[in-house]
């Protein structure tokens, strides 16, 4: 976990594992999205469900990690871009993170509790789906670029 990365940074492996699978969320949440879109609403459930459970476990190798390797401060000693604004970045990060995945743990276990196995979906799981999607996809970016100057600049 604590090895060199694989990706050709600075950053260790487990930075590499959980960058790489942010980078790919918003894709992996399309494609279930298209699943419900296609009215396969029981691969749509499963498929969210399988993809919130890998993104609070990738949440926790990354939580983990960072505490064990000198946590954030120690990261942006290294890198070339003015701590400050490294510090104001993160912030909305996770400010948006924490939004959009109490957001999306909400929206799942509503439609668990609401629907069950129910081909029939009100309006507002629809728009409340694609608001998580959006800040789902704006953590992923933002995760990606954080990585970007802690790690490659």
């Amino acid at each position: 976990m604590f090895e060199a990365g694989f990706l050709g940074t600075r950053a260790l492996w487990f930075m590499d594992v959980v960058t790489l699978w942010f980078a790919a969320l918003p894709f992996l949440m399309g494609g279930a999205i298209y699943l419900a879109m296609r009215k396969r609403e029981r691969a749509h459930k499963r498929a969210q469900t399988l993809l919130f459970a890998v993104t609070l476990a990738m949440v926790v190798l990354f939580e983990v990690g960072v505490r064990f390797t000198g946590g954030f401060i120690a990261y942006a000693e290294e890198s070339v871009v003015e701590f400050s604004s490294l510090a104001a970045f993160l912030a909305v990060h996770v400010l948006i993170a924490v939004a959009a995945v109490a957001g999306w743990a909400w929206l799942l276990i509503d439609a668990l509790r609401s629907y069950g196995n129910s081909t029939t979906v009100a309006a507002t799981h629809k728009r409340n789906g694609m608001v998580v999607f959006a800040g789902m996809t704006v953590t992923s970016l933002m995760g990606v670029a954080i990585y970007g100057m802690l790690f490659m600049l």
